[in-house]
């Protein structure tokens, strides 16, 4: 629990620094992103880092439809590799949103590729055009709620 709470200040500080613009108002958004992923129990055992990318295609002043996709990373060890595509589309309002959707697992490996069955995707988060912080679950429909996995991503927009 203390991982969460000092990841929290961090990320807090590095938002605080940040000069504020506003709501995200482009037609078209894109973010470099990096993150921690861990199980519903934040144990953080073993620390899995995401890194990717995220395109928010500004629907209206409140839809946000948001394909994205991340490279989960162990100990920088990229055999197998590990993708994790999702889609969401999310309600906007003054630079929080959240919103559901879907997402896959994909691990590649020397000569195997496996995937996933679908995943629910939650996520909510603050964004404006330079900046995208995201909290979000992973689950299965099965499942619902149980045996999750979490997030939390920051990104930075060009």
């Amino acid at each position: 629990m203390k991982k969460v709470i000092v990841a929290i200040v961090i990320l807090s500080a590095a938002v605080a620094a940040l000069p504020q613009t506003g709501q995200a108002a482009d037609l078209f958004n894109f973010y470099i992103r990096s993150g921690l992923i861990t199980e519903d129990d934040f144990s953080f055992s073993p620390l899995l880092w995401t890194v990717g990318a995220n395109f928010d295609f500004n629907l209206g002043p409140m839809l946000i439809l948001s394909p994205e996709c991340d490279l989960i990373v162990h100990q920088f060890d990229f055999s197998p590799v590990w993708l994790t595509p999702a889609v969401t589309l999310n309600l906007n309002l003054s630079g929080l949103y959240a919103g559901a959707g879907l997402a896959k697992f994909i691990v590649i490996g020397s000569g195997y590729t496996l995937t996933s069955d679908f995943l629910f995707k939650l996520n909510g988060g603050f964004k404006t055009d330079s900046f995208k912080l995201q909290v979000y679950t992973l689950s299965s429909f099965n499942h619902l709620f149980s045996d999750m996995a979490v997030g939390l991503t920051l990104g930075f927009g060009f």
